[in-house]
């Protein structure tokens, strides 16, 4: 999947996205970027296993689910690669245990999982202000 003038993207895996997938985003934020969110969706129902939400405005990338209705405890991570206009490589991995987040090959962080029935989550959604340039799921081959 090529492009670049994409505002927001979704894609589903109906065997599931957990344990043992990939999921690589190649982008570069937009010049007047504010935010944006990848959220790892549950099927059945509209939960978020996985909210990934980097905010320029502070620096800080928020991570959070959406469980019975409403968000959860809100996990920061102060690690901020991102710069506007620049491109970025982000790759969202999970085993049994956690999400793990590596921005440009290095890791930043891990989210612990709080939807237990992995198999439930089979969407990945990309929204606001990033131009993506490409995207792949992939299945590793470590698990």
């Amino acid at each position: 999947m090529e492009t670049s003038d994409m505002a927001g993207f979704e894609a589903s895996c109906h065997e599931g996205l957990c344990p043992g997938w990939s999921f690589i985003l190649k982008g570069e934020t937009q010049a007047e970027a504010k935010k944006f969110e990848i959220n790892f969706l549950c099927d059945r129902d509209d939960r978020i296993a996985f909210h990934f939400n980097p905010l320029f405005t502070e620096s800080d990338i928020i991570c959070n689910s959406f469980i019975a209705n409403h968000w959860g405890k809100e996990e920061r991570c102060s690690n901020f690669p991102f710069g506007t206009e620049e491109p970025f490589q982000i790759e969202i991995c999970s085993d049994n245990e956690h999400f793990h987040v590596y921005i440009d090959d290095t890791k930043i962080m891990q989210y612990k999982h709080r939807v237990e029935d992995l198999k439930t989550i089979t969407k990945v959604q990309v929204v606001n202000d990033v131009n993506i340039s490409s995207l792949e799921i992939a299945k590793k081959h470590h698990y």
